[in-house]
């Protein structure tokens, strides 16, 4: 009788107990990796191989120490590091460095994007097996801090042909208490169609030596001339702005032109009036729109007087873009390019659910929401 083979099942893995064996294999590798670069960094120093002997010889070893080192692929336990007599430092990371320079950019770039300190190490943590505290990521986030300095002094155009200026307010605490504090800013749009964040800062109050000081920092890195400047009706800003840069051709956000004349009408009446007044603002030459204004002035005038005073207050500032080229009216007859700037900051600073502890917190989250924004360039040619 033929014996019967008796089949012993392979013990099956669970998704967990494969991922943790997985990680296991991954870390290895990177471990004998890192090992193998830095002995081959130690020999290149040396000018010779372990224990031989060689007239080239440029230092001796001199034992190791060993260091933890944070991957993406988990914590990398006492790995050793050689020791030269003269002192070795490997390229491999800095010296006291603790995480892959990688791994603190996503830390960042997490930080930036909104999320909590608290959720920032638990995401390392499922991606690495470590978890940052939170002022570890609070440590990579302030790294920025240097690059913003640059950026703050760093040269300007001297001509830009639109600059867009606004402010927009953030809780910041000020001796244990949280405050409403502006962040005043101004966006330029270059000869070549380009945008970019010009400059801001903190300006209590959005007051008028604020945004003086703002635009003369404006003068002092080169900006000369200035085509349009696309503003709402804060008038502290326009003073500054006639201060710094006498002349200036204005022109008035017609968005918010259009909800302060409608705050004149009744509620119930706005929906008519609105879609005429929008009108206004949307026709295709000045003549047609200098005719579109009479006619409604005329319409209005004695239904709703203060609503067309209102109107008339900024009649040539809210028609400046007219004078442009047609395919940049959309682009700057509103201040739409800077509030979707400051929309997006909110947009992440909000999901942390706290207020700034200090100023430079929130101008360095300001500062890195707008390094990671694309912004789209204008065509300048057309016309």
């Amino acid at each position: 009788m033929t014996p019967r083979n008796e089949n012993t099942p392979s013990a099956q893995l669970s998704q967990a107990e494969f991922q943790g064996l997985l990680h296991e294999k991954m870390r290895a590798a990177v471990r004998l990796t890192l090992v193998t670069i830095l002995e081959e960094e130690v020999n290149t120093l040396l000018d010779a191989p372990r224990y031989a002997r060689s007239p080239q010889r440029r230092d001796r070893r001199n034992g190791y120490y060993t260091r933890n080192l944070g991957t993406t692929v988990g914590e990398i336990e006492d790995l050793p590091v050689p020791r030269t007599r003269k002192g070795f430092h490997s390229q491999l990371f800095a010296r006291y460095q603790r995480r892959q320079a990688m791994l603190d950019g996503a830390i960042g770039e997490m930080f930036v994007y909104g999320v909590s300190t608290t959720r920032v190490g638990e995401v390392i943590e499922t991606l690495t097996g470590t978890k940052p505290s939170p002022s570890t990521v609070s440590r990579v986030f302030h790294t920025l801090e240097e690059e913003f300095q640059a950026w703050k002094t760093r040269p300007l155009q001297s001509h830009y042909l639109y600059v867009f200026a606004d402010g927009t307010y953030f809780t910041i605490i000020y001796d244990s208490e949280g405050c409403k504090m502006p962040i005043i800013a101004v966006v330029g749009i270059s000869p070549s169609g380009e945008r970019e964040v010009l400059a801001f800062s903190v300006g209590e109050r959005e007051n008028q030596p604020a945004w003086e000081a703002l635009l003369g920092d404006l003068k002092r890195r080169g900006v000369q001339q200035v085509d349009l400047w696309i503003t709402d009706g804060h008038q502290a800003m326009l003073n500054a702005i006639e201060v710094q840069f006498p002349q200036p051709v204005r022109q008035r956000c017609v968005k918010h032109k259009i909800e302060n004349v409608l705050s004149y009408i009744p509620l119930h009446q706005q929906a008519q009036v609105e879609a005429e007044l929008k009108g206004l603002f949307y026709q295709d030459s000045r003549q047609e729109a200098d005719e579109a204004w009479a006619a409604f002035c005329a319409k209005y005038e004695k239904v709703y007087p203060t609503a067309v005073e209102c109107l008339n207050r900024d009649r040539e500032a809210s028609l400046a873009f007219y004078a442009f080229p047609k395919a940049h009216w959309k682009a700057i007859r509103t201040n739409n390019v800077i509030e979707r700037l400051f929309n997006e900051v909110k947009r992440r600073s909000h999901k942390m659910a706290a207020a700034f502890r200090n100023e430079n917190s929130c101008l360095l989250m300001f500062f890195a929401v707008i390094r990671s924004l694309r912004f789209n360039r204008i065509a300048v040619s057309a016309k």
